[in-house]
């Protein structure tokens, strides 16, 4: 038997966790029958068990997530050159995902894994500090806990706050566009070092998103079932009442 180094998840013994895990594996089976070579960059689950009443899921040892390498290198932004090289290995995994009919829902750099972690320290002298520097820029997607396929129910409610999509904050329904938005959230904050909507509000969240990214469209907004808003305009909320309201 030849030994190796790998990963286990251990899920909490109660019963919507249980059930969570198992929602995964089923997901990832699928996932390793499609892509038995990990062409596509999702981590691959080697088995599962239980364990005095955890689902255990063991998985393939990779590095620090993007998130992880970032906060450790000071919250440095990636080079431009690495950026690219990302964004292309996570758009091909998604874009994989979607073409089997599966939304990820929870993209974000805790997501995203190196491969392997390991660098060399350069000095930056614009920044007048040593800095990291990969050595390998390969990249996998993970936690698969939240998936969706097309035809499964779809929670009102999903992505981390930061990276979540506006049609999702404003209760419109969300399909696979709303992986999209998170791309577009995790790239930028790659390039910067930082989040872009640092909030927990979501009317706040709506208005930094206008600000940044000019009005939202007026058939979102009038569409929207659970925030009565007319006007966001560079982060001040109108509310105007309705029957709802």
């Amino acid at each position: 038997m030849r030994k190796m180094h790998v990963a286990i998840k251990i899920v909490k013994s109660v019963g919507r966790y249980r059930k969570a895990a198992h929602s995964e594996i089923q997901v990832l089976e699928h996932l390793n029958t499609l892509d038995p070579s990990s062409t596509f960059r999702c981590v691959q689950m080697l088995e599962w068990f239980e364990h005095h009443g955890h689902v255990c899921i063991v998985f393939e040892l990779l590095g620090l997530s993007t998130y992880e390498f970032i906060k450790e290198n000071s919250f440095l932004p990636f080079s431009i050159e690495l950026i690219r090289k990302m964004a292309f290995q996570i758009c091909q995994s998604i874009n994989f995902l979607h073409h089997n009919k599966l939304t990820h829902t929870d993209l974000k750099p805790e997501n995203i894994l190196f491969v392997e972690s390991d660098y060399i320290v350069k000095y930056n002298c614009k920044m007048r500090r040593d800095e990291r520097t990969l050595k390998n820029s390969d990249i996998k997607v993970v936690d698969f806990g939240s998936a969706t396929y097309d035809n499964e129910h779809h929670s009102t409610l999903v992505s981390t706050r930061h990276y979540r999509a506006p049609e999702v904050i404003l209760a419109l329904g969300w399909s696979q566009p709303c992986d999209v938005w998170s791309i577009g959230c995790i790239l930028i904050e790659y390039y910067l070092g930082f989040t872009v909507f640092q909030t927990h509000d979501s009317k706040e969240h709506l208005a930094m998103m206008e600000r940044i990214l000019g009005p939202l469209p007026v058939h979102m907004i009038k569409k929207s079932r659970n925030l009565c808003i007319v006007m966001i305009k560079t982060m001040r909320i109108f509310l105007i009442s309705s029957a709802r309201c």
